[in-house]
């Protein structure tokens, strides 16, 4: 797998995620579907948490899905969202400059090369382009532009 074309995959999904997010006033964020779903913020914080699952697999070459050492302590808010975003893709972009292709994690026994790691944050994240949709599409709002990559 070449890590270019992997990277440049990762930004464009990351860049969805962000505009969408950009998009959102503090009043869509804490819209909710229904009870079993949670509002809206909460998705965009679960995505960046799980995101920071994966940089912390990095560093302990295990992964460990869950909210021990995550960072997040903000409340509901887009500038709270963002600015979390914002530090995990700065940590993100220097995992990716000093990326290791023989490094493997320990994905629950099973080793998983780094760049199979990755692809599998990028197929977490597109996963939840599904679920923002449905929360877009709830609100009655109309998509960034970006989005029309999804037919939006």
């Amino acid at each position: 797998m070449d890590l270019k074309d992997l990277e440049s995959e990762w930004n464009w999904a990351r860049g969805l995620t962000l505009d969408l997010l950009k998009a959102s006033s503090d009043e869509d964020l804490i819209f909710e579907l229904n009870s079993a779903c949670g509002p809206l913020w909460k998705q965009f914080r679960h995505i960046a948490r799980v995101h920071e699952n994966y940089l912390h697999a990095l560093k302990t070459k295990q992964i460990a899905f869950g909210t021990e050492g995550c960072t997040y302590e903000g409340d509901s808010s887009q500038v709270a969202l963002t600015d979390y975003f914002q530090r995990l893709q700065r940590q993100h972009s220097s995992a990716f400059q000093s990326f290791d292709s023989s490094s493997k994690i320990d994905w629950f026994g099973e080793p998983k090369s780094l760049d199979l790691h990755f692809l599998s944050l990028l197929t977490h994240e597109t996963l939840h382009h599904g679920q923002l949709i449905l929360y877009w599409r709830a609100m009655g709002r109309d998509f960034p532009e970006s989005w029309s990559d999804w037919g939006e």
